[in-house]
């Protein structure tokens, strides 16, 4: 199965899974989603249906335990990020390496330790 982009309802769903380090079930995650992004009102119904999907959709596993089930990742929070880097550079691979970070930056300026940072990976590479 071949994971793509995800919506931002569901992306917002699969950090609060990577940040929650556990097996999560509908009822935590919804309190926890609900606390942390109050202005989207999720809903529990809405945050089940959203689990199912991203685990068809390969994101999550879940076992049932209980009357409850325990969703899991399936991928990293890093998996997805390299997989949506790719999909970026590809939609934009004739732009210059430069020009594509000074756009990521927004035009400011990065701080002393990014720059240090993005330097190591240079002379890596």
């Amino acid at each position: 199965m071949e994971l793509r982009k995800l919506p931002d309802a569901e992306f917002e769903i699969m950090r609060a899974v990577w940040n929650a380090g556990s097996a999560v079930t509908a009822p935590m995650l919804t309190a926890k989603l609900s606390e942390e992004l109050p202005e989207r009102d999720w809903k529990p119904q809405t945050v089940t249906t959203m689990l199912t999907r991203l685990e068809k959709k390969g994101f999550l596993r879940s076992k049932k335990t209980g009357k409850e089930r325990d969703f899991f990742p399936a991928i990293s929070e890093q998996e997805y990020f390299s997989l949506e880097a790719e999909g970026f550079r590809s939609r934009f691979k004739k732009s210059s390496f430069s020009s594509l970070v000074k756009a990521l930056s927004g035009g400011e300026s990065i701080s002393k330790e990014d720059a240090d940072e993005l330097r190591r990976w240079l002379d890596e590479v």
